[in-house]
């Protein structure tokens, strides 16, 4: 993992910052060691009690920030997952994906080729073919709409 200066830094000053709040000599050590290392990372304060008696220090704060942040993605997930069932009728997908309906060879289950019902008043007239037209399809993206005929005709407007 490749770090920017300013995550280096910080890093090893939380860690510095940990290593003198632990009691014992081998932390103080440690400290030491890391402040040989680092020097410019480790120039915090000079009483380290106080610093961490008045704030959290800065590991305590990322260690914190992780599962804040895992709980938030979960409600995120669980969110799309809900607006996919709700809207998945508008782009004519089945909730499970394919075989979903369980239709068989028959076709016609429940998630298989849904279509929306019209309602009146028409919004759009498509005009130009010759016989009745059976069935529209409309991009997600751009905008395009091909429309089929009884007459055997497909027209791309």
């Amino acid at each position: 993992m490749v770090l920017t200066d300013r995550q280096r830094s910080d890093l090893h000053s939380g860690i510095y910052e940990y290593l003198l709040s632990r009691p014992g000599d081998q932390f103080a050590a440690a400290a030491a060691a890391m402040a040989a290392a680092d020097p410019d990372a480790c120039k915090t304060k000079d009483k380290p009690t106080s610093a961490s008696s008045t704030s959290t220090p800065i590991l305590e704060k990322k260690w914190t920030a992780v599962p804040r942040l895992q709980k938030k993605v979960l409600e995120l997930e669980r969110a799309a997952a809900q607006s996919a069932k709700i809207h998945a009728h508008r782009a004519g997908l089945g909730l499970g994906g394919e075989g979903s309906g369980g239709g068989g060879a028959g076709g016609g289950g429940a998630g298989t080729n849904r279509r929306m019902i019209p309602r009146p008043p028409a919004v759009h007239t498509l005009k130009g073919h010759q016989g009745v037209v059976t069935c529209v399809a409309v991009h997600p993206v751009y905008t395009v709409a091909v429309s089929g005929s009884e007459d055997g005709t497909v027209k791309v407007r």
